[in-house]
């Protein structure tokens, strides 16, 4: 069972908030940022996460930076027109994934289901490296008590089955 997931929508279009709330609203609470301001409070509250950037959203380029340095353990989605200079910019600048901004409701669930399980995936990693940087626990004394119930236990008899290999070809 995954955590509560997060996406946190980054943009000032009214229209495309409701498309993607409508869109998301049976796998995820969808926080609506209008604010640059406003970003990084959204993201202490809420950090890892999904993160949907409208890349038509004023200040958008900085907040791009900004999440590169500051939170790059949340995923960034850009949303921007079809082959558009932003939207190629932002496909180079190493985020999670560009999507045109006239959603497909099957492809963009599925887009961030993945982001969903990624996100995940990189906890968990998290969570591993930081165990074995404490080194492994501690092994438990083996117990020989179950070997000595199993001595005392009957025991079931062999089954003999025909050998395969004398079988004609």
């Amino acid at each position: 069972m995954r955590m509560a997931s997060i996406c946190i929508l980054y943009t000032q279009d009214g229209d495309l908030a409701r498309r993607v709330k409508a869109f998301l609203r049976t796998m995820a609470l969808v926080r609506h940022v209008t604010d640059p301001n406003r970003m990084e409070a959204a993201l202490q509250q809420n950090s890892p996460a999904v993160i949907l950037m409208d890349l038509r959203a004023k200040e958008c380029r900085d907040l791009l930076e900004q999440l590169e340095q500051d939170w790059s353990e949340s995923l960034v989605i850009a949303l921007g027109a079809l082959r558009s200079e932003p939207l190629r910019e932002a496909e180079q600048s190493g985020i999670y994934a560009a999507e045109d901004l006239q959603l497909d409701r099957h492809r963009f669930q599925t887009l961030v289901g993945r982001a969903f399980d990624h996100l995940e995936i990189m906890q968990e990693n998290r969570d591993l490296r930081e165990q074995s940087h404490y080194g492994p626990p501690a092994e438990q004394p083996r117990r020989s008590e179950p070997v000595l119930e199993r001595a005392h236990a009957p025991s079931l008899p062999l089954l003999r089955f025909p050998s395969c290999l004398s079988a004609p070809r």
